[in-house]
């Protein structure tokens, strides 16, 4: 085998303890992004022109946002409390964030 050569290495005489004296702070500056809903008032004034409007027969088709799912129905009917949809699933207008 043929002679390698030498790996220079350097001394080290004095301590090291740059860890020690080291500080590093982060502080997540992220901006949350809040979701304005509608309030039950507009939700409900809104529900009002969707059935009073001229071309609401007996049925419309619209989009539902609640805090569990959000979705396309189709309305069929309401309640005081609540939108049916035309499969027979009832929508409680409470829970509604957002409808279009």
């Amino acid at each position: 085998m043929n002679k390698l050569p030498k790996i220079f290495v350097n001394k080290i005489d004095k301590k090291i303890s740059h860890n020690t004296e080291v500080y590093y702070s982060y502080k997540d500056n992220q901006l949350e992004e809040k979701e304005e809903y509608m309030s039950i008032s507009e939700i409900r004034n809104k529900i009002d022109k969707l059935f009073k409007s001229n071309d609401f027969v007996y049925k419309k088709k619209i989009h539902i946002k609640t805090k569990d799912y959000e979705s396309d129905f189709t309305i069929i009917s309401r309640s005081v409390d609540y939108l049916l949809t035309i499969d027979g699933k009832r929508i409680m207008i409470n829970e509604i964030l957002e409808i279009d």
